[in-house]
């Protein structure tokens, strides 16, 4: 869908953060969320899609963003919101817990960052000349294991790989990690991974926070 003054499309992509899992039934997830907040800001419909799974990895997501039928989509749109990464570092650092062995993380954290890049390259190759105002927001990773020492440094080694993307313009980084340190008892749902509805709540709200291009205003 093209753009005009009074609608902005949205694409949001990822993982269960994405999907929304941890919300209560019915209550929407970040991308609901942010929605309403970015319809208040700019005075414009938002419409939005969501191209995520629950569970994938950074390759699963890579795969989402590679799909044909996604292409026109992603070189449309407005703004593009990306979650992932997380479910790489959990299945990780549970494999760390059961060998005591770095070399896991390590390479998960490495895979990552090339899935990652991957990625951004994919959606640059859209974006080039798109010939549409556009943002593309990541969200950094938390730590939804803060009792396993390890697993916090490999979070923040990788949101070091990821802060590496924000240009300052088109690409963003949104400092979910920052939000959720020491606060996961207040953000995190009952399974201790994935946000409640307070969690997403103040995701959206540090989307929101990051602005938007003069152009959509």
């Amino acid at each position: 869908m093209e753009t005009n003054q009074s609608c902005l499309t949205y694409i949001a992509l990822g993982d269960s953060l994405t999907v929304g899992v941890g919300a209560s039934f019915l209550a929407p997830g970040f991308v609901g969320r942010y929605v309403r907040l970015s319809e208040e800001k700019l005075n414009a419909h938002v419409c939005a899609g969501i191209y995520a799974k629950s569970g994938i990895e950074t390759g699963g997501v890579l795969q989402i963003v590679e799909s044909p039928e996604l292409h026109r989509k992603i070189e449309h749109a407005n703004i593009i919101t990306i979650s992932a990464g997380g479910n790489d570092l959990i299945q990780a650092s549970k494999e760390f817990v059961e060998s005591r062995d770095t070399t896991d993380l390590a390479q998960s954290v490495k895979e990552c960052h090339n899935n990652m890049v991957k990625i951004m390259e994919t959606i640059h190759e859209l974006k080039k000349d798109c010939g549409v105002p556009f943002i593309i927001y990541l969200l950094n990773l938390y730590n939804p294991l803060p009792e396993i020492a390890l697993a916090d440094k490999w979070v923040r080694f990788f949101n070091r790989h990821l802060n590496s993307f924000d240009n300052g313009k088109t690409i963003r980084v949104a400092d979910i990690y920052s939000v959720f340190k020491d606060r996961q008892d207040d953000l995190l749902s009952r399974d201790h991974i994935h946000p409640n509805n307070l969690g997403y709540q103040e995701i959206a709200h540090t989307l929101a926070q990051l602005g938007y291009p003069k152009a959509f205003h």
